[in-house]
């Protein structure tokens, strides 16, 4: 695309301002970052360029013409095409049929030629360097990981001149993420534009050209790589409003050496999914999980959840066994989980945050329900607050937030207890910089008042700010495990790709 320009766009929802008339410009082929707080506007920004949402005024520019999209088929004709954080598959459906859907290529009349369309999605998982996906695979039995890849090859098989991508890599491991963006930059050489919408700062620095900061709903500010240094913190003071204060590195943390044992796994495996591990974790420490994405991560933090129940081994805590048959067992023991599916595991969706908050109240039981709602309800506003949940009013339905809202009302119904161990999967998960920070401040804190936690990360930078410990896994094994100072970005790295070798 040559040129893209949008002016004084604006949307309301009833009482609530999404965007109050940003502007938006730029010459292609480019690569345009998106950045800003969850419900700063930019995704609403997305889905008006892409038709899906109406604006209330805006005026558009598609390569110096005036155009009016006011549908997803208007958009695709001038092609601009988006991929959504949350995935439009069909579980039930092959992996070519979902690529081919809407797309299909046809011979006589209506009839569609399977053969073209197995080709097609073939030729682009092929350009995308998943040889290993088969296209014959029903969605429903792939990884989140994979399910992103279908998705993004279903986006390319439209042409698009304009290819939206709001937080494609928020489910995808560093390898992938090297594939999308290897593919992007062909897109770009191509003469195809991007806009590229992602918390993680590291991706918006090193891939794109042009990055907007969004704010409440307003136009932040601007940075132009192509003329001013590749730094982020050129970028947060737009999000934020002040500089970014890095949290304390874990290894300045004062957590005893010594300390007891909290929860003990041995020789623990699950399917084929995790095979004989064995760990301990300190009282108040802060232990990582990492390793290439779908190694047995989650598997192996859903098992300490009693979301999964072990086929070997033992399950240890304050050095006697426990029996986890479901989570409500775990829960009342004191082993709180924060899942990486808010929508599936983590809320209600049609209910309130008050009422997603105040719910394990009633699963632990030992309360009955003479409940004090009046102190609930304040508690729920203060908890909020404390997040950041935009907007926090906690009458709010969960369904109506944007995504790293619903993970922090997720975080919420945890913080009003004191949690003996806190697993966390993927917490962090399409969650704002700031949000971001506050959150594992808050996980820090709960360690250095004596709960132990699991922190599986699929970002390498939260691992290495946060914990004490990193446990690298491969194939669903421990096969390294890296400490204090020695935690950063190269060693997690280097160990997740070099220290997969397995002796049975």
């Amino acid at each position: 695309m040559k040129s893209f320009e949008a002016t004084g766009v604006k949307k309301r929802y009833g009482g609530a301002v999404a965007l109050h008339g940003v502007d938006l410009a730029f010459e292609g082929p480019m690569i345009c970052g998106l950045v800003g707080a969850n419900g700063s506007g930019k995704s609403t920004f997305a889905r008006i360029c892409s038709g899906e949402t109406i604006a209330d005024e805006s005026t558009l520019f598609i390569d110096g013409k005036k155009t009016v999209i006011r549908s997803p088929g208007e958009a695709k004709r001038h092609g601009i095409v988006q991929v959504h954080q949350h995935l439009s598959l069909i579980p039930e459906l092959t992996v070519w049929e979902n690529i081919s859907l809407g797309n299909e290529s046809h011979v006589f009349g209506p009839f569609p030629n399977n053969r073209i369309a197995k080709d097609k999605a073939r030729a682009l998982l092929d350009e995308l360097d998943l040889a290993d996906l088969a296209i014959e695979e029903k969605v429903a039995s792939l990884t989140s990981e994979k399910k992103q890849m279908v998705e993004i090859a279903k986006a390319l098989l439209q042409d698009p001149r304009l290819l939206i991508l709001d937080e494609p890599t928020a489910s995808l491991g560093y390898l992938h993420v090297e594939k999308l963006f290897k593919k992007i930059g062909e897109l770009k050489k191509n003469g195809v534009s991007v806009i590229f919408i992602s918390h993680r700062l590291w991706e918006i620095v090193r891939l794109c050209d042009l990055v907007y900061a969004f704010s409440n709903g307003k136009g932040a500010g601007m940075v132009d790589f192509r003329v001013q240094p590749r730094d982020e913190n050129l970028i947060v003071p737009l999000v934020t409003g002040h500089a970014r204060e890095e949290g304390a590195a874990s290894g300045s943390r004062n957590r005893p050496a010594d300390a007891q044992t909290t929860l003990e796994l041995q020789n623990v495996s699950y399917d084929l999914t995790v095979c004989g591990a064995s760990l301990k974790v300190g009282k108040g420490e802060i232990l990582g999980i990492g390793g290439l994405a779908d190694q047995g991560q989650e598997e192996l933090v859903l098992m300490m959840s009693g979301m999964l129940h072990r086929t070997q081994g033992k399950i240890l805590l304050d050095d006697h066994e426990v029996k986890l048959r479901h989570p409500r067992e775990a829960v009342k023991k004191g082993i709180f989980l924060v899942p990486g599916d808010r929508q599936k595991d983590g809320l209600f969706m049609n209910l309130d945050i008050f009422e997603n908050v105040i719910y394990p109240r009633f699963s632990m039981g030992g309360g009955g329900f003479l409940l004090d709602i009046k102190a609930l309800f304040k508690m729920t506003e203060i908890l909020t607050k404390k997040l950041g949940v935009n907007p926090p009013d906690p009458r709010n339905i969960v369904s109506n937030l944007s995504g790293g809202n619903q993970q922090k009302v997720v975080f919420a119904k945890w913080l009003q207890f004191t949690p003996k161990v806190l697993l966390l999967n993927d917490p962090a998960k399409g969650i704002d910089i700031q949000a971001k920070d506050a959150l594992y401040q808050l996980v820090r804190e709960l360690a250095d008042a004596g709960t132990s936690v699991v922190l599986y990360a699929s970002a390498v930078e939260e691992l290495r700010g946060n914990c004490d410990r990193v446990l690298i896994m491969f194939e669903g094994r421990i096969v390294d495990e890296i400490k204090g100072e020695n935690i950063t970005d190269e060693s997690i790295l280097t160990s997740s790709l070099t220290k997969g070798v397995c002796n049975d």
